[in-house]
C-alpha cells in the first residue's frame, strides 16, 4: 500500500507542478506521466481521469488532515481551508475553472457541505432550516474562495477570513435588532430615531 500512496502522491505533485503553468483542459494524462516517470496504465490504476486526480489531491491533502484534526470553530474551520487555497493559490484557482460534468466547484461543495453542516448544527441545531443554512453558507463561501483566489489583490486568509466574519456578524446584529424591535443605531452607533 505504500508503494500505491507514494504512486499517487507522485501523480499529484506532477499535475500541481503542471497546473501552475497552463490550464488543465490543456494538460493531458500523458503530460502527467512523463512529468513524473509513471506509464498511462499506472495512472489510470488509480485514477479515472485527471479530474479524479485534481479532486484526489483536494481529498487527501485538506480533508483527510481536517477529519484527522477537526476544528471546533467555525471561523477556524474557514481559515483553514483559505489558508489551503491560499498556499496552493495557483492550482486552486485552475482547478475551480473546471466547469461542465467534472467542475471541481461542485466536488469542493459536496465534500465541504457536510463539514460545515456538523460545525454549523451548534449554531442552528437540528432545525428544519439545517440543510438550508449549510448550502448557503458553503455556496457563498465557495463563490467567495473562486473570486478571492482569482483577485489581484493578495489579502491574507486570515484577512479575508475577517471579512467574512465581520459582514456575517454585522447582519446578524442588524437582524437581531430589527427582529427584537430594538433602535435601530448609525455607523457610529447612535440611536436613529
Amino acid at each position: 500500500m505504500p508503494d500505491s500512496m507514494s504512486s499517487k502522491r507522485a501523480l499529484a505533485e506532477a499535475l500541481k507542478g503542471l497546473m501552475t503553468k497552463q490550464p488543465l483542459e490543456k494538460i493531458t494524462v500523458g503530460d502527467i506521466c512523463n512529468t513524473c516517470g509513471m506509464s498511462r496504465k499506472g495512472f489510470y490504476y488509480h485514477f479515472r481521469d485527471k479530474y479524479d486526480l485534481v479532486n484526489w489531491v483536494f481529498y487527501s491533502e485538506f480533508v483527510v488532515c481536517l477529519s484527522e484534526n477537526p476544528e471546533e470553530n467555525v471561523w477556524v474551520f474557514y481559515e483553514s481551508i483559505c489558508g489551503y487555497f491560499y498556499k496552493n493559490r495557483p492550482f486552486y484557482i485552475n482547478a475551480f475553472t473546471i466547469r461542465g460534468q467534472n467542475s471541481f466547484s461542485d466536488y469542493f461543495c459536496e465534500v465541504i457541505h457536510p463539514l460545515a453542516r456538523a460545525r454549523l448544527q451548534a449554531i442552528f441545531g437540528d432545525g428544519p432550516d439545517h440543510d438550508f443554512y449549510a448550502t448557503f453558507f458553503t455556496d457563498a463561501f465557495r463563490v467567495s474562495i473562486e473570486r478571492w483566489l482569482r483577485e489581484q489583490f493578495d489579502i491574507p486568509p486570515h484577512e479575508f477570513v475577517w471579512r467574512i466574519k465581520r459582514a456575517v456578524l454585522a447582519i446578524a446584529r442588524e437582524y437581531e435588532q430589527s427582529s427584537l424591535g430594538l433602535p435601530e443605531k448609525d455607523s457610529k452607533n447612535r440611536l436613529i430615531r
